[in-house]
């Protein structure tokens, strides 16, 4: 049996055998190398050697973290395409211009933090940025061109986002305004609880009306070849979702006959545009601007409100589990719970 952490072995021959990485494939899998000796001591100073070698390869490169991300960017093909976009874009704005151009050896824990502690974004933003940069020297790593050195990280503290929700009030005030064809979209994101999306890539195939049931099997990204719709990016995402009577004969009478819900057209309605239609709506309610993102949260809260559980609601959102839901959702009612302590209070027999 090997020490923890040596990785040599004796072998029945009555030989010692040592194994390390020598390099790693483009697939990331491990090429291991072997040293065999009769005597211990030998195998584990000729193991020593080997690691001693590979920092001094790694001292020796002078390649630098911007060429490096050419090399992985045409590599790194297997995530979806949203995770990708999503690279990329941390790429371009924030990674490259600030550290593309230092040598990959130079690049340590305090290299890292500085640059941490110079985006000015929230933290939620901060820790996506710093996960691209990990997943990119990761590969560095398993490349042998760099050594590991991010966990002494330190990220800002992690703050719960506030979720912004119509009011009761607010919502009919929106609703009212909503007469346009396009606008089903909207009223469907507010009975439905869709993302924007998902709202922009359904199409009338989706729409099951003899059961009353929309399924959701797809939502837009925008990538380099235009705009795509894309599968679902979990299976929690991809749902169906029973549609309320009233929003059903809404869909029944609907003008937009083409392949997608929300156009007029074969081709769906760019997300950027709908945004931009939404915002028009908001105004014409009289409403302070409010993200699109806001309509699913009402949807959540008015569930909530009206007694649905977090299980059932959690499906509908396309949550992968329903302590996701009770994160974002669990402390929006504050007139639900003082009314479900009231229950409690009336056990009280003194």
């Amino acid at each position: 049996m090997a020490r923890r952490g040596e990785n040599i072995y004796k072998r029945k021959d009555g030989r010692y055998e040592g194994r390390y990485i020598k390099d790693y494939d483009l697939s990331g899998k491990a090429v291991y190398g072997y040293i065999y000796s009769k005597s211990y001591g030998e195998v584990k100073e000729k193991l020593l050697k080997c690691k001693t070698e590979k920092k001094e390869n790694i001292r020796d490169n002078k390649m630098t973290l911007g060429e490096w991300i050419g090399l992985w960017e045409r590599e790194h093909k297997t995530v979806k395409i949203s995770t990708l976009n999503i690279y990329k874009s941390h790429i371009r704005n924030h990674i490259i211009p600030r550290l593309g151009s230092i040598s990959l050896k130079k690049i340590n824990a305090e290299t890292i933090q500085n640059f941490v502690n110079g985006i000015s974004l929230s933290g939620a933003s901060s820790r996506s940025i710093l996960s691209t940069l990990k997943v990119i020297l990761k590969g560095a790593e398993e490349r042998g061109l760099v050594e590991e050195n991010w966990k002494k990280v330190r990220l800002p503290a992690k703050k719960k986002a506030f979720v912004r929700v119509l009011s009761l009030k607010e919502q009919q005030a929106l609703e009212k305004t909503l007469r346009e064809d396009q606008d089903i979209g909207i009223l469907i994101c507010l009975y439905t609880g869709l993302r924007i999306g998902e709202v922009c890539a359904l199409r009338w195939r989706d729409i099951d009306f003899e059961n009353a049931t929309l399924c959701v099997n797809g939502t837009q990204v925008r990538t380099e070849k235009g705009l795509e719709i894309i599968p679902p990016k979990s299976n929690a995402s991809r749902r169906e979702i029973p549609i309320p009577a009233f929003l059903l004969e809404k869909l029944k009478k609907s003008r937009n006959k083409g392949t997608f819900v929300i156009s007029l057209q074969e081709k769906p309605v760019d997300v950027r545009s709908y945004r931009r239609h939404f915002k028009r709506k908001i105004k014409e309610a009289g409403l302070c601007e409010i993200k699109y993102h806001s309509l699913r949260h009402t949807f959540a809260t008015r569930a909530l409100e009206v007694g649905m559980d977090y299980r059932t609601l959690s499906e509908i959102l396309g949550h992968a589990s329903v302590s996701i839901t009770l994160d974002i959702y669990g402390h929006s009612l504050k007139e639900h719970k003082i009314s479900e302590m009231k229950k409690i209070a009336e056990l009280f027999t003194g």
